[in-house]
């Protein structure tokens, strides 16, 4: 197939976490460049991320939580046949497979393991990543090259269609007016350079301890008079209250929309966070981020691409670090030293050497 012969449509399935979504945008701006009408199908929470998008025909919005059964599967698979030419599945899953096989897309591209297990740097591990035993839904499938930096690993998927990627392809947000108008009205005379925290995480192992991040806050106050905002979702309004209240001057957002938020990250100066969402909408809308790793680490390929202005710091010197793929709810070993033991200088230091590029 080739896209860019005539213009057809492609429907992207992701139906993972806010992060995941995220890493799928540089998959959208090539396919739209390549003369593709692009749609893109997913969860409820991650919706609004994806308005205003530029390359973006339609999103399709499917709640996979409260309608889980294989009765809405069948109904939306009814639903989308016919559209498209082409269904790429960026998200290694069955529910995904199935709902790709059900809409009788003549192309539908998914991944296929990779030929060997991963062993991460300073480690014995081999690690392997989980796919689905539908795979064979699939027309067509890429191997899942470990690795290799995530918003490339999925542009991999658009090799299917006849073009590839030379380097790692950055992805695009959309901002609007009303929520740039609405984040310069919340921050009112706060002090720059603006650095931004996200001490909260889906994951509670990923968490980089509430005392470290204040440490980084309160040195950074002192050190370079910078203005802090502390920023989380819902539920993370304890660990942003403990935060925000021990660092002097400091403010807490945490009832912002996701247009809200994209617009803050886009104004920063600086964005500190754990390996989360806000590291790759920080990464997409051009922003200096600090990310603080533990039980993952960015040699699995969830990072910005190399040249985004970036500080990827973890502990480096643990044999169980990654401890797998996929985050664990809690530390396999009891001991969460790839955190607890990670040491706020080091942050501040990569702190610093971002905020050195700031006016320059």
């Amino acid at each position: 197939m080739n896209g860019s012969a005539t213009k057809k449509r492609v429907l992207v399935i992701n139906t993972a976490f806010l992060g995941d979504v995220a890493l799928t945008t540089p998959l959208f701006s090539l396919l739209a460049e390549n003369g593709w009408t692009v749609d893109a199908l997913v969860i409820p929470a991650s919706a609004p991320l994806l308005g205003d998008h530029p390359y973006l025909n339609r999103v399709i919005v499917y709640d996979k939580h409260r309608e889980p059964g294989l009765g809405k599967l069948l109904s939306l698979g009814r639903e989308l046949r016919g559209w498209y030419d082409t269904v790429i599945v960026p998200h290694r899953s069955a529910r995904s497979a199935v709902l790709a096989r059900l809409t009788r897309t003549p192309v539908r591209v998914g991944y296929r393991p990779p030929k060997g297990a991963f062993t991460p740097p300073f480690t014995n591990k081999n690690l392997r990543p989980r796919f689905t035993a539908l795979r064979f839904f699939y027309t067509h499938r890429v191997e899942y090259v470990l690795g290799r930096q995530e918003g490339r690993r999925i542009c991999d998927l658009g090799a299917t269609l006849g073009f590839r990627h030379k380097s790692a392809p950055i992805g695009t947000l959309g901002v609007s007016e009303t929520d740039s108008r609405c984040i310069e009205n919340r921050l009112g005379g706060i002090s720059r350079p603006l650095v931004v925290l996200f001490p909260g995480s889906v994951w509670a192992s990923k968490r980089y301890p509430e005392a470290s991040y204040i440490e980084v806050g309160r040195r950074l106050v002192k050190e370079r008079r910078v203005g802090v905002v502390v920023c989380g979702s819902a539920g993370e309004e304890g660990v942003c209250a403990e935060v925000t209240t021990g660092i002097p001057g400091a403010l807490g957002l945490i009832d912002l929309t996701l247009g809200e938020l994209k617009a803050l990250i886009k104004v920063a100066d600086l964005v500190v966070t754990n390996d989360s969402a806000p590291l790759h909408l920080a990464n997409i809308l051009g922003t200096r981020v600090v990310a603080v790793y533990g039980p993952t680490t960015p040699v699995l390929g969830f990072r910005p691409p190399e040249g985004h202005p970036q500080r990827l710091v973890f502990h480096g010197g643990l044999e169980c670090q990654p401890c797998r793929l996929s985050p664990p709810k809690a530390c396999p070993l009891g001991h969460h030293r790839c955190m607890l033991d990670l040491d706020p200088e080091l942050v501040i230091e990569a702190c610093h050497d971002l905020l050195e590029e700031v006016g320059r």
